[in-house]
């Protein structure tokens, strides 16, 4: 099974990065790289995981960045009603 690579690393600060599962932890990495991997995160994010697995992640976390909601959103053509993103955080308003 293929590894987060260790140049990424800084990016989990607050994970312990050698106990992530790419598969078991997706949603975190995927959401954790589109924000804080720069290009080449999303890049890795892209080859790594499926469109679907991209699309679970994008409506469940919340903890995207504006940029990388909409990013997700347009790419992908979510509806803002199905992100948690949009729904869930306090004071965002998108209708």
């Amino acid at each position: 099974m293929a590894q987060i690579p260790a140049k990424f690393s800084t990016c989990f600060w607050d994970a312990k990065f050698d106990e992530l599962d790419i598969r078991n932890n997706s949603d975190f990495i995927i959401i954790r790289l589109y924000t804080k991997g720069g290009f080449p995160g999303i890049f890795w994010v892209e080859k790594t995981y499926s469109s679907d697995d991209i699309i679970h992640a994008a409506k469940n976390r919340r903890d995207l960045d504006p940029i990388v909601a909409n990013y997700l959103k347009e790419k992908y053509a979510i509806r803002k009603e199905d992100m948690n993103y949009y729904r869930l955080n306090n004071g965002m308003t998108w209708r």
